[in-house]
């Protein structure tokens, strides 16, 4: 938007002069003309900046050419002259300028301009997906995604492998004792996957994070938790699909958008692309660099696709995303992407042979294609490339989006399915975000919603809790609200949305073979007449159609007529083809219905187009929405198709139907819900034999004199019914409480391999081969094994498993309960295929060692001379220039010298005698990003915070302003403001007059960054300065002292002299030294062992381990740390860490900084662990860095009687509920 405002100001400020002349003139024809020509050189000026790419429009990869030499910006060649004069006058600061010349020396690869091709022009055709070579094993078409044939639905979340906590500490070690992967990693990775898969995800969006593999430039990680290639085989292993999502810009939420700092702190870099926000210029540095992290992340990818096999089957990754969020829209609708960007990335992933279909995601759906702005647009691009002044545009092979609430702005694939790329495309929604509670949003709303309008193939990022581990998190994220929306948090509680989305999510599988190809019904013409009577439309009374979405399987889903069987006499209708038995499903809102939800509604079938019948008919069948206000209702099933019988038909049910079990031989079972929590009746083909919990009747249909239908209703309360048809095959519909459904987790099978169901026969490859409730915690993995991931504290409850094969325990968790000492209580009987489960030992008693203390010393920390913007120029230069300079600017930031981590130490000594003082008060303006704390002279004198949230939406005019109005913007453009004055006086001291050099006062400033501005939104904010980025003293003046009055000509300028004289120094950590670059709080000693002494606990509840703490805000920075140690290595409940007291706090957790705490009136809780299998044995090595501002103390301590704040810290557990044992009402009854 900064960018647009420049281009505007270009051209419009010669205009506003000749517009003032024409108003006062008051010639209202010239205005409206001034003001269109206004507009059209906006207009063109924004088409040059869009489709110039500093080369011929049609290269996108180039090469350097052969004893090419490397080149140099001349503005830098400018700064380092003024540098290397610098030097020669003064050698104090000779380490910072090195510092900051080995991070912005321009030792990148340059690509010239001219260089040659490395291969043919670059068009949609050049990198689009080989269907004739891979379709057999992925394609995909307008409807849905088919693995081998089978339509599949694409149900994913984001997995960011990057942000779990334990394996970023994970270390070569390890990684060496094991062969090369990691051991901690891969169980941490596993039991996060178990988790996502137990509900209901099979497939996860990786978001592969380039500055988490390189921490310096040259030097790549692939090792240890950065081992990408065991977590592929991982994903393999236990049959999840993988969206690779490539970068190098992985999304606002993660500080830099993912790049690594090394190329952040080449500010000569253009990132994105990107000149000034809203404007790009090609950059051949940048795609340089960005080929570099292709041939290494690409390298580890190439093997693992799904059209490729392996030792493990088929690989895991179903689509490869180009960078993220590239092609939005920004002002007016105009294009923020350069005509090459999306070609360079294709073409790049294409060269390194990735063989699976290219993804983008663009920002906005639909506005991004279906507004008036959006359409004004791309009509004025097709007239342009219609007089070829530019070139035909590049999408890939799938145009994905980004959709913030599907319940306002429909996703209808039937009706917009061609305005991204075509009627032969998947619509794939890679961002499908939920709205906040405020606006009534929900994820199961969002994926009930998603399904109903045909779309097979979305991502849910946000649905499990962000572990915002050390920097990971972007300025946007810092304060960790967006977290307040996951259905699922850290520790692993359910949320209700989340076991509704669950459920959805199961219900969705068990029908997935049917319907993840589908068309509205009516859409298409019906093909032929079936063997069966078919449902062919759905309707409910009492609800507009609207509410109601019918949809039906697809006919090209069915066999070739060479796989078509015919059935002999005796075993159905003899020499009938079946293979037109269309499924149908109804997807039912009942929301807006009038009546309450215990109200059973009338669902309206059609049956129609059988041999048999005489025209069509219509029957009802009854049936509740539960909990959900929705339903999802199945019509046309075919049960045992995949065998050599006969196979039973469901004509129709008004029981949703949550998961289908494979017993072997063609027969399921069917989990549902009881009468009481939902109720419904089911309608078979033919004449079954009904038996257990549910009462059947025998039915006819007018127009059908020769068919009989079974009508089945099962009885209230839990049970087994069971259904069988008269070739054999039986259909057990197990009936579970609520609480039974919110526990539900269903195992699925793989789509690389198939898996051995009952008696040695092969079930389908998605076919869902066991099912468990009971408790929370529960997981699945290939082929049948189930395991506790989390122990109950409630031991009354009874865990229920169903499956074809005696289940398999995972760990010591759960065991296999003897069938003679369990009662029959539960009402499900004795079934072969059910199996009751127990709980193992799992309390876990935790208990504290070693609690020890010590604070920083400042004076030992490495201190670096850092110079002014006056230090580098001549005194002349000073006065010609002091429009320009400020004196008392800072000339590096904080990440010029690479100290990226969250803290900046400055420090700034002054040697005062009476005379220099001008005024009886004496002020130190400081201005920083985002946070600091001040001592002077060993005195908390409090601190200040420039942070603002961003309220608007990005990319419109409302965020610029607000923008320019608050400084510390979040995200965007940060004004240069922000100014704090503190009045230190008082703390100032004075030599005597036996005292010739001057009094020491020493100002410690603690300044904590937010991060870096991640680009996105068309912003160039990745370069807003941070740390300290000007300091002004007032009071006293160094006129006549030391120097040569005469030098300063402008006498305007010599009240503030006393900027040359006050030097300033720097510390902090150089996070392209560690191995982990987002791993460090930016104080040097966070990892020292000197100093350390046993610290005295305070007890403040009779049970756990808790103590008081008191902070002494003028000592600085204290260190606590102690051993969490466990009494076994069974699963346990997660242990939290309550932090209660307004100080800042930084945890840290077997060296992993793991959270950050700022200082508030509310509990703040930090899971130290999330199970005990993840501790060593050594126990959990817990250290906490705190400090506060004097003006947050709530008592005094010592003779001076210092501020002093008390913080309280305690360890909880969770109880029965799955709730966090609150501490507020034991503490608030104990006295200071």
């Amino acid at each position: 938007m900064a960018g647009i405002l420049l281009e505007s100001a270009i051209v419009l400020v010669p205009l506003c002069c000749a517009a003032l002349y024409i108003v006062v003139t008051s010639n209202a024809l010239l205005i409206v003309s001034c003001a269109t020509v206004s507009a059209v050189v906006l207009a063109v000026l924004r088409v040059r900046y869009h489709y110039s790419s500093g080369a011929r429009s049609d290269l996108v990869v180039r090469a350097k050419e052969p004893g090419y030499t490397k080149t140099k910006n001349t503005k830098k060649n400018d700064r380092a002259a003024i540098e290397d004069r610098s030097d020669d006058e003064s050698n104090d600061f000779s380490e910072v300028v090195q510092d900051a010349r080995r991070h912005c020396d321009i030792d990148d690869e340059v690509v010239e301009r001219g260089g040659a091709l490395l291969s043919e022009v670059v068009t949609t055709e050049s990198t689009q997906y080989d269907m004739e070579t891979y379709g057999g094993a992925l394609a995909y078409d307008h409807r849905c995604f088919y693995v081998e044939g089978q339509p599949i639905w694409v149900l994913a979340t984001d997995f960011d492998y990057w942000r779990l906590p334990m394996a970023a500490a994970e270390g070569a070690e390890t990684d060496k004792a094991l062969g090369g992967k990691s051991g901690m990693a891969i169980r941490i990775w596993r039991r996060a996957l178990l988790q996502i898969k137990a509900v209901g995800f099979n497939t996860v969006r990786i978001r592969f994070h380039w500055g988490f593999h390189s921490a310096s430039k040259g030097k790549y990680d692939f090792s240890g938790a950065r081992n990408v290639k065991a977590l592929l085989e991982l994903c393999e292993e236990l049959g999840i699909l993988v969206i690779a999502c490539l970068g190098p810009f992985i999304g606002s939420d993660v500080q830099g958008g993912g790049y690594p700092f090394w190329l952040i702190q080449r500010d000569h870099i253009r990132l994105r692309h990107l000149w000034r926000s809203g404007i790009k210029i090609w950059d051949d540095r940048f795609a340089a660099a960005e080929g570099e992290w292709y041939d290494q992340i690409i390298s580890m990818l190439v093997g693992h696709e799904v059209v490729v096999r392996n030792a493990r089957g088929r690989g895991c990754i179903l689509m490869v995303q180009l960078e993220n969020e590239l092609n939005m829209r920004g002002t007016l609708g105009l294009p923020l992407a350069l005509h090459d960007e999306t070609r360079l990335l294709a073409r790049m992933a294409r060269e390194r042979i990735l063989r699976v279909p290219l993804a983008t995601n663009n920002l906005q759906w639909p506005e991004d294609f279906t507004s008036v702005s959006a359409r004004m647009w791309a009509a004025a691009e097709k007239r342009l490339r219609a007089y070829r002044l530019i070139h035909s545009p590049y999408r890939a092979d799938i145009s994905g989006f980004t959709a913030c609430n599907i319940e306002t702005t429909s996703v209808n694939v039937d009706s917009v399915a061609g305005t991204t790329r075509g009627d032969n495309v998947p619509m794939v929604a890679l961002e499908l975000r939920c709205p906040n509670d405020s606006q009534g949003g929900s994820f199961s709303n969002q994926i009930e919603l998603a399904l109903s309008q045909g779309l097979s193939a979305f991502s849910l990022p946000g649905f499990f809790a962000r572990c915002d581990r050390g920097n990971l998190a972007s300025p946007a994220r810092n304060q960790g609200a967006n977290n307040e929306c996951a259905a699922v948090t850290e520790d692993g509680i359910l949320s209700a949305d989340a076991r509704a989305a669950r459920l959805v999510l199961h219900a969705a599988h068990a029908l997935e073979a049917q319907f993840s190809a589908s068309d509205p019904v009516g859409s298409r013409p019906w093909v032929s007449r079936a063997s069966r009577p078919t449902v062919r439309s759905v309707r409910v009374d009492g609800l507009s159609s609207e509410a109601v979405h019918v949809r039906r399987q697809w006919e090209s889903t069915m066999p070739k007529a060479s796989m078509r069987k015919t059935y002999p006499a005796g075993q159905g209708m003899a020499g009938v083809d079946d293979s037109t038995q269309l499924g149908v499903v109804a997807y039912v809102d009942g929301r807006e219905a009038p009546a309450d939800s215990e109200k059973e509604l009338a669902l309206l079938f059609t049956l129609a187009d059988a041999p048999v019948m005489e025209t069509t008919c219509s029957f009802a069948l009854t049936g509740t929405l539960g909990l959900r206000k929705r339903g999802i209702f199945a019509a046309n099933l075919l049960i045992g198709d995949h065998t050599d019988r006969v196979p039973m038909a469901l004509i129709a049910s008004s029981k949703e139907i949550y998961a289908r079990v494979a017993l072997g031989n063609g027969s399921e079972a069917w989990i549902c819900a009881e009468d009481a929590v939902q109720s419904g009746q089911l309608f078979f083909d033919g004449i079954c034999k009904v038996s257990g919990h549910a009462e059947a009747e025998i039915v006819d249909v007018e127009h059908a004199p020769d068919s009989k239908f079974s009508f089945v209703i099962p009885r209230s309360g839990p049970g087994v019914a069971v259904v069988t048809s008269s070739s054999g095959i039986s259909v057990y519909i197990v009936l579970v409480s609520q609480h039974a459904l919110d526990t539900l987790v269903v195992g699925y099978g793989s789509y690389s391999r198939d898996v051995a169901g009952c008696e040695g026969s092969k079930l389908p490859t998605t076919a869902a081969y066991a099912a468990a409730w009971g408790v929370d915690g529960l997981t699945m993995a290939l082929p049948n094994e189930i395991d506790l991931q989390l122990s109950s504290a409630d031991t009354g409850l009874q865990i229920i498993a169903v499956s074809g094969q005696q289940p398999q325990l995972g760990s010591d968790a759960l065991l296999l309960a003897d069938t003679a000492d369990t009662d029959n209580n539960s009402g499900y009987g004795e079934h072969p295929f059910i199996w009751k489960l127990g709980e193992g030992e799992a309390d876990i008693m935790t208990s504290v060692q070693g609690f020890e203390r010590r604070t920083t010393n400042w004076d030992s920390l490495p201190w670096k001379v850092l110079p002014t913007m006056s230090d580098l120029e001549t005194m002349d230069d000073i006065n010609v220039m002091s429009w320009q300079r400020d004196l008392g600017a800072f000339a590096y930031q904080a990440s010029d010298v690479g100290f990226n981590a969250s803290h900046v130490l400055y420090k700034c000594q002054v040697l005062l005698k009476p005379r220099h003082i001008t005024s009886h008060k004496i002020h130190l303006q400081l201005n920083v990003r985002h946070r600091c704390t001040v001592w002077v002279n060993g005195i908390n004198m409090s601190g200040h915070q420039t942070f603002h949230q961003r309220q608007s939406a990005p990319c419109t005019i409302a965020a610029s302003i607000e923008s320019l109005r608050n400084p510390g913007a979040s995200a965007g453009a940060d004004r240069w403001g922000g100014i704090a004055t503190y009045d230190v006086t008082d703390a100032i001291r004075l030599s005597g007059a036996e005292d010739k050099d001057g009094a020491v006062n020493e100002v410690i400033v603690l300044v904590e960054s937010f991060g870096v501005g991640s680009q996105a939104f068309g912003a160039n904010d990745a370069h807003t300065p941070r740390g300290l980025i000007s300091a002004y003293w007032h009071g006293f003046d160094f006129v006549g002292e030391d120097h040569d009055d005469t030098e300063i000509h402008d006498h305007e300028h010599d009240r503030r002299t006393e900027q040359m004289r006050a030097k300033w120094m720097i510390c902090g950590v150089d996070v392209a030294k560690l191995s982990d670059p987002y791993n460090s709080s930016g104080l040097p000693d966070e990892h020292s062992q000197a100093g350390w002494t046993a610290a005295v606990e305070h007890p403040l509840m009779t049970s756990g381990w808790s103590t008081r703490v008191m902070l002494n805000s003028d000592v600085g920075v204290h260190w606590w740390r102690w051993q969490l140690l466990v009494d076994s290595e069974i699963v346990s409940n997660p242990v939290y860490l309550c932090i209660s007291g307004k100080a800042t706090t930084f945890v840290w957790v077997n060296g992993v900084l793991l959270a950050k705490c700022r200082p508030s009136t509310e509990e703040f809780f930090v899971l130290l662990r999330k199970d005990a299998s993840m501790t060593p044995k050594t126990g959990d090595r817990v250290q906490l860095m705190m400090y506060g501002w004097a003006e947050d103390a709530n008592a005094t301590s010592g003779a001076n009687g210092r501020a002093t704040i008390a913080v309280d810290l305690s360890l909880l557990g969770r109880d029965a509920g799955g709730t966090r044992l609150n501490n507020k009402e034991v503490f608030r009854g104990i006295a200071s």
